[in-house]
């Protein structure tokens, strides 16, 4: 019977090496990914970015006046003391949401991402113009239309040198055919979240932006704190502008509560990853002290004969790394299943990433054999007079 009960009390620990495996491993694999999406490179600046929304409509201005006041609110906006720049863009980056246009570039046809910025946009978001140039004030509403293509656009669409060809958007409500002369190109950079690819992307001068409207959107870089710079901000505008409303963000503080399931994920795994390698350790422990106990006869008798502790150590670990040989190869297995069923929730690892089930394998291999070293340490010292004794 009793050693029906220590069979039994082995399965059960075996099994929870197993399933201590599959959720350390899950947990690895959730924070490796999380952590690769904290540390993507944008290809923008987004530290010390505040976005300023500022709404116009309360105002009495015509709607030929909405694009002028939104200059005039900008230059002001770059008079505040602390920010370094700032630029107005029709929409935020890295955040959700798309503004997209069927697109025409000679015989290829298809679609792209459409931002309408002011001059200084690329130098505020530090994204550099590699190919032609940036805009300037001189690209007006009654100027040639021009835009600036990215790498992926220039890849899709173009060949040969990009600069100088011209794209056709196609007409939609609101927004006429147009065609546009491309006289830069920027590397990628991330449209709406971290994870997607950069599909192909233009942006075009905010003057020539054909469907204004009395709002916008400002990107200010600035050194100080984005509640102080806000705070500034608001108060000069305020002062002169009383019937404009603002609302101000952290530009990468946004990014990251866009990351909220990821980081819930992360967290979720990683607490029940301990629990379960907690509740491994336990139960390995207790085994490994009843073993001690129910061969305490035969360590007496060894001991008597001239082992040494260490021999006696040996002994009980050999227990160990049977157990542990037996859980690690069934929760390798049902690791690698469920891990190809969260393949999709992954950035930047595979499933399969050889460095996570190698690290988890190790962490739950040092902890099993940490807990065992008290109960083989305790079994070393065994009296053998007495363990012969009781025998």
């Amino acid at each position: 019977m009793g050693r029906e009960r220590f069979s039994l009390q082995q399965g059960m620990v075996a099994a929870q090496i197993s399933i201590s495996l599959v959720l350390l491993v899950g947990a690895l694999l959730f924070v490796r990914s999380f952590r690769n999406l904290l540390t993507v490179n944008p290809g923008m600046r987004a530290s010390g970015i505040t976005v300023a929304f500022l709404g116009f409509w309360q105002s009495a201005l015509q709607p030929e006046r909405w694009g002028p006041y939104e200059e005039e609110l900008l230059d002001e906006i770059r008079a505040v003391p602390g920010v370094r720049s700032a630029a107005i863009s029709t929409r935020v980056p890295l955040l959700p949401g798309s503004w997209e246009h069927g697109v025409t570039v000679g015989a290829r046809e298809g679609t792209s991402k459409f931002t309408w910025v002011s001059p200084d946009y690329f130098q505020t978001m530090e994204i550099p113009i590699f190919r032609g140039r940036g805009f300037s004030r001189d690209d007006a509403a009654s100027s040639r239309r021009v835009a600036i293509v990215n790498d992926t656009f220039v890849r899709q669409f173009l060949s040969g040198d990009p600069v100088g060809q011209t794209l056709r958007t196609l007409k939609e409500p609101d927004y006429p055919s147009t065609q546009y002369e491309i006289v830069g190109v920027i590397p990628d950079t991330r449209y709406n979240d971290l994870r997607s690819e950069t599909p192909a992307m233009t942006f075009a001068p905010v003057s020539q932006f054909p469907a204004p409207g009395p709002w916008g959107w400002v990107m200010i870089r600035s050194d100080m704190p984005p509640a102080a710079i806000a705070s500034a901000v608001k108060k000069t505008l305020a002062e002169e502008h009383p019937d404009v409303l603002t609302e101000f963000s952290d530009l990468q503080e946004q990014i990251r509560d866009g990351l909220m399931a990821e980081r819930l994920m992360a967290m979720l795994s990683g607490f029940f990853g301990f629990l379960a390698v907690l509740l491994a350790t336990v139960g390995l422990y207790g085994v490994i002290s009843y073993v001690g106990q129910m061969r305490s006869n035969e360590i007496g008798i060894r001991i008597a004969l001239g082992a040494t502790r260490g021999t006696v150590i040996g002994i009980i670990l050999r227990q160990t790394l049977r157990l542990l040989a037996v859980g690690i190869v069934a929760g390798l297995a049902f690791a690698l299943a469920g891990a190809r069923g969260a393949g999709s929730l992954l950035y930047g690892l595979r499933p399969n990433d050889p460095l996570t089930f190698a690290g988890a394998t190790a962490l739950l291999s040092m902890v099993a054999l940490f807990a065992s070293l008290v109960p083989a340490y305790r079994a070393s010292r065994t009296n053998p007079v007495v363990a012969l004794r009781c025998e």
